[in-house]
């Protein structure tokens, strides 16, 4: 299945009835059950409000039957309804198929009467009832006897109701349970209770049942005292020179005065140089990396998750609201693995959905080449004019399928640069500008530039960085407006992992909206950045950039495209050129 549209298509229909309603509530708790934590979107948070409007419809009885009859196996949904009516809470803690470890996260989140509803339950493990004691709970189910597990108990039967409203004879005692009702099972577990907590300290060497020892302690004065919760998120904020102003947690006092975005070696923070660049372009930040050094609760890796604040009228840089959480515990080594594997399982599908749509295309091109040679006989002008342009808009979107393409292989390939790269940036700035001289010349439009003299290597393959240089420039050159200049700039300055080359382009008006930082205006077919718009020619940019080592990243109305240089001499720009016609 290239996609899956069970979900979608379940949303999309309407429960005429209480039947069909029924029906959709089991078929939503099965889908929804079946999704893993990690996948969950925008649909499947939409789903749960369906749900929420069908137990409404239904009533409390009839959804916590559905609910205790769907067996559910997700955390979020026993969470949801753990927080709905005291039917449908009970319904769904007691039919939960959790996990040990799923139990363990989702239990401090339960609201108190959810949380007493599991002291019923006997397969919870030794773990999830030391979690729950320490919030209190200790009147579990009272242990098995040995040897009660193997004795199975007949099924309870069924009386008729004229058999109920019958009054017995008179031989016959009034009351006579039957056996099926278990209650000398029922007195052997209370004895079997009383002799456990009757133990003396020693016993469970000798063979006593442990979760009966553990029942029979008192809480708080037997056992040693709990350790305090670990600390999985903080919230903190962060002033505009990247430094710790607050904090959410009783560790604030070893959080404030921090500063995660500093590339100081000897600093007690420090984060991946992915975040580092993103922070210092004043950009969001979206699992940034970071490792503390501190005391036991904040000490080690965390993420981070920040997000830039800005004064509206004046754009005034604030600083950052941010979020520090603790990643998953099973595997720090297995996260990057499983991210890989998804991003390519779904670059493999794009590719193959890509696949399927060339073919089509690549036919209907063929026949409109046929017709518009007259390889299939003589054809009027007016059909071999259509036929050009079929052929020539099914080359576009053959071409507008390889850029998506390309797209999706370089954001999940990991980035590499040959140790042979080197590419003259001046000569090859210098050769592009010129091809592009008959484009602005019949508009007078003016690309002006500071290249050096001399040579500027830079550690990119030739063929890939004219690729990227020529989209980006014939982007805004064809973009450029009657009469407007353009300056391109160049310049070279040390970076955090040595000598850079930055080169400065702007967005011409048409590319840029009324107000700075806005974002491009929308694309459509006959945007100058090709079929996709300006906006993916962009994003096509950026990532042909990362994966050949460089950077770049929007500043208001222009661009900085940053690249490695190969020297570690200071190159000062000299030379000033003027392409184009001068306006008069």
């Amino acid at each position: 299945m290239i996609v899956d549209d069970r979900l979608e298509t379940v949303l999309r229909t309407v429960a005429a009835g209480p039947g069909a309603a029924a029906t959709q509530m089991r078929q939503l708790l099965d889908l929804l059950g079946r999704t893993p934590v990690e996948r969950w979107t925008e649909q499947h948070i939409g789903a749960l409000t369906r749900l929420d409007s069908i137990a409404a419809m239904l009533g409390e009885p009839a959804s916590a039957s559905l609910i205790a009859a769907a067996g559910l196996r997700s955390p979020i949904l026993v969470e949801h309804f753990a927080e709905a009516g005291p039917k449908v809470a009970l319904a769904a803690i007691t039919s939960a198929r959790l996990t040990e470890r799923e139990w363990l996260r989702l239990i401090p989140d339960l609201p108190v009467q959810a949380r007493g509803f599991l002291r019923h339950r006997r397969d919870l493990g030794p773990e999830v009832e030391r979690l729950l004691a320490r919030f209190g709970i200790t009147d579990f189910a009272l242990p098995l006897p040995p040897g009660f597990a193997q004795q199975r108990e007949p099924a309870a039967r069924i009386v008729p109701l004229p058999q109920i409203a019958a009054v017995p004879p008179a031989s016959e005692p009034a009351f006579s349970p039957p056996a099926a009702e278990g209650i000398g099972a029922i007195i052997a577990r209370i004895e079997a209770f009383r002799r456990a907590r009757d133990l003396p300290a020693g016993a469970q060497a000798e063979g006593a049942a442990p979760q009966a020892i553990a029942q029979s302690r008192l809480p708080f004065v037997d056992e040693p005292p709990p350790a305090p919760p670990a600390v999985i998120a903080i919230d903190i904020a962060l002033d505009a020179d990247g430094t710790v102003t607050a904090a959410s947690s009783h560790l604030a006092s070893a959080l404030v005065g921090l500063r995660p975005f500093a590339a100081d070696p000897d600093a007690p923070v420090a984060c991946d140089p992915a975040t580092l660049g993103a922070a210092r372009a004043r950009l969001p930040v979206i699992g940034g990396r970071l490792e503390l050094e501190g005391p036991g609760p904040i000490e080690g890796a965390w993420r981070i998750d920040a997000v830039p604040a800005f004064v509206p009228d004046s754009g005034h840089f604030l600083g950052w609201n941010a979020r520090l959480r603790r990643p998953p515990a099973p595997s720090l080594a297995a996260m990057p693995a499983a991210a890989e594997d998804a991003a390519q399982r779904s670059t493999d599908r794009l590719r193959q959905m890509l696949h399927e749509l060339r073919t089509p295309i690549n036919a209907i091109q063929g026949f409109a080449e046929l017709i518009q040679q007259q390889l299939l006989g003589p054809t009027p002008h007016q059909y071999r004019s259509l036929a050009a342009g079929i052929a020539s808009d099914a080359a576009r979107m053959l071409a507008g399928f390889e850029d998506v393409e390309r797209l999706a292989l370089l954001e999940t390939a990991p980035a590499g640069v040959p140790a042979e790269a080197e590419t003259d940036l001046t000569a090859l700035l210098t050769r592009l500008i010129a091809q592009l001289e008959p484009l602005l010349a019949p508009r007078e439009a003016v690309l002006t530039h500071d290249l050096p003299d001399g040579p500027l290597p830079v550690a990119v393959l030739p063929d890939e960085l004219e690729r990227t240089l020529w989209r980006l420039l014939s982007l805004i050159a064809s973009a450029a407006t009657p009469g407007e200049r353009i300056h391109l700039s160049l310049s070279v300055g040390a970076g955090p992992q040595g000598f850079a080359v930055r080169l400065r382009l702007p967005f011409p008006a048409s590319l840029v909206a009324s107000s700075e930082g806005a974002p491009l205006v929308a694309d459509s077919l006959a945007s100058p950045g090709g079929m996709l718009g300006s906006s993916f020619a962009l994003r096509l940019c950026g990532a042909e950039l990362r994966a050949a080592g460089g950077l770049m990243v929007r500043d208001g109305a222009s661009v900085d495209v940053t690249l490695p240089l190969l020297t570690t001499a200071r190159h000062a720009p000299s030379q000033k050129g003027v392409v184009g016609s001068e306006a008069g």
